[in-house]
């Protein structure tokens, strides 16, 4: 979190020079611009790490949801499934040296939500992580992470994967995998863990 507070002036500074410019209409947000910081990226890793161990401290209790081609299911689910669900986020390609070498960085403030987002993208067009976004939301107390977001592609065998993966910090976290044979249609498989009882009811 290091990283965070160093950037607590610059961000509190963008934050408010966003929201002394006119209002634009719904959905627009600033172009996106290289970040001046050369600090080092996000810890990406680092923040899921961070979630994992509190929900595995806390938590009273773990609701998975899976629809697999329009077939739903739910049930309650123990901390070693919790953490075997949740690798699917810790991949090497988000080692901090990777991350580094093979993403590029930029970052925008969205008017519409007042969240600072960081956007990683890969230098190069066969990278398996093909995007990361990460949602902050600045405060003058402690900006807090709000929400990240990763897209990945790989192949295993025959089949190619499409992956998208969104973790809201607190409260749960879902993957959207496409699997595409080679010979044979596609199958989605949607699955979404929940730890905040807030949340238990929705679908």
């Amino acid at each position: 979190m290091n990283r965070i507070k160093l950037l607590l002036p610059a961000l509190l500074l963008l934050a408010v020079a966003c929201k002394h410019k006119p209002k634009e209409p719904a959905g627009d947000t600033t172009e996106p611009k290289d970040s001046a910081v050369n600090s080092g990226y996000l810890p990406v890793a680092d923040f899921i790490k961070n979630d994992i161990i509190r929900v595995d401290s806390f938590a009273g209790g773990i609701l998975k949801r899976a629809n697999r081609n329009g077939k739903k299911d739910s049930v309650y689910i123990q901390i070693p499934e919790f953490k075997k669900l949740a690798s699917q986020f810790l991949i090497p390609e988000l080692d901090s040296a990777s991350f580094s070498q093979h993403m590029s960085e930029s970052s925008l403030m969205d008017n519409t939500t007042e969240m600072l987002n960081f956007i990683y993208l890969p230098k190069q067009a066969d990278w398996p992580l093909r995007k990361v976004m990460i949602y902050l939301t600045p405060s003058l107390a402690d900006d807090k992470v709000d929400r990240i977001y990763i897209e990945k592609e790989f192949t295993r065998g025959d089949t190619s994967f499409h992956q998208k993966l969104n973790w809201k910090i607190q409260e749960y976290f879902y993957t959207i995998t496409i699997q595409q044979p080679n010979n044979g249609p596609a199958v989605t498989t949607m699955e979404k863990v929940i730890w905040d009882p807030q949340h238990f009811a929705e679908e």
